[in-house]
């Protein structure tokens, strides 16, 4: 686990599921802070889509079953061939002097050059840092979050089917109420493994992840300034990028699943990824 802690801005980063789970459920809730992430009643499984904390903390830790067929069913609906325009399968033709193809022209002229190579072209093979901030107010649904993290698993899809490798981290970027800042991250892909839903559809998609998982750090974690009187603001996407590109040494992508940003579609996710970033989709 990383700790960063200049007394505004809070950072902490699991490297892991199993080793957030045994912070969360190893620590006492710090004194005069709400236990909502405990809560256990009918309102709050509407909620959270859990009954219980436990029950979240091993939904996260074994995969929710449920979850994983209800995301596999909507995203084999996609078409993510049709959604970057089948980009990754287009050929490039160049004169050599070896290929597939006689350049007739070119060997009546005594070009050496003579023949037509044709091949696909290349992935990108760029590693991405991406940060799903899947914090959301009280008043969004437990359908719309699941919804938002279905788009944001087929955009990962599409990047790293676009040669792209992907550090993927999940978790909330909250403003507190005087003025400090904290980050809650779960690094759930690393840039050398396959996107493997199954594993990881519970941090990206599952209520819970923001309404306990979350609730639960900001209820036993070390940050001394005030969380008393509740679960903060959102932070915004601009500041959540600056402080960890600062913090952390790197470059990355944020994903929010607050309003806005979370309702563009796929394709004006992949251009603003474009004009943002630089990353380009297949061969365009």
């Amino acid at each position: 686990m990383l700790e960063i802690n200049d007394k505004k801005h809070y950072i902490n980063l699991f490297d892991n599921i199993t080793e957030l789970s045994k912070y969360l459920t190893q620590r006492k809730t710090k004194y005069g802070r709400h236990e909502d992430s405990l809560k256990e009643d009918e309102d709050t499984e509407y909620f959270t889509n859990t009954k219980t904390f436990d029950e979240a903390i091993n939904l996260l830790k074994y995969g929710d079953e449920k979850l994983y067929n209800e995301i596999r069913r909507e995203k084999n609906k996609i078409n993510i061939n049709k959604i970057i325009g089948a980009m990754n399968q287009r050929l490039k033709y160049e004169n050599n002097y070896y290929g597939s193809i006689p350049n007739i022209p070119a060997y009546l002229k005594g070009n050496p050059l003579n023949m037509i190579d044709c091949k696909k072209s290349q992935p990108a093979n760029k590693i991405l840092n991406i940060f799903l901030n899947i914090r959301v107010g009280g008043s969004i649904s437990a359908e719309d979050i699941i919804k938002v993290g279905l788009k944001y698993i087929t955009i990962i899809d599409i990047l790293e089917k676009s040669g792209y490798r992907c550090n993927l981290y999940s978790g909330c970027a909250n403003e507190g109420y005087s003025n400090e800042y904290s980050y809650f991250m779960l690094r759930i892909k690393t840039d050398k493994e396959p996107l493997n839903l199954k594993k990881m559809c519970f941090a990206i998609a599952h209520p819970s992840m923001q309404r306990r998982i979350k609730f639960r750090w900001m209820e036993v974690n070390d940050f001394e300034k005030d969380f008393t009187n509740g679960y903060g603001c959102p932070d915004s996407p601009s500041h959540t990028k600056k402080v960890l590109d600062e913090k952390l040494k790197d470059n990355f992508i944020i994903f929010t699943y607050e309003s806005g940003e979370s309702s563009k579609t796929e394709k004006e996710i992949i251009k603003d990824l474009k004009e943002k970033y630089g990353i380009k989709i297949g061969d365009e």
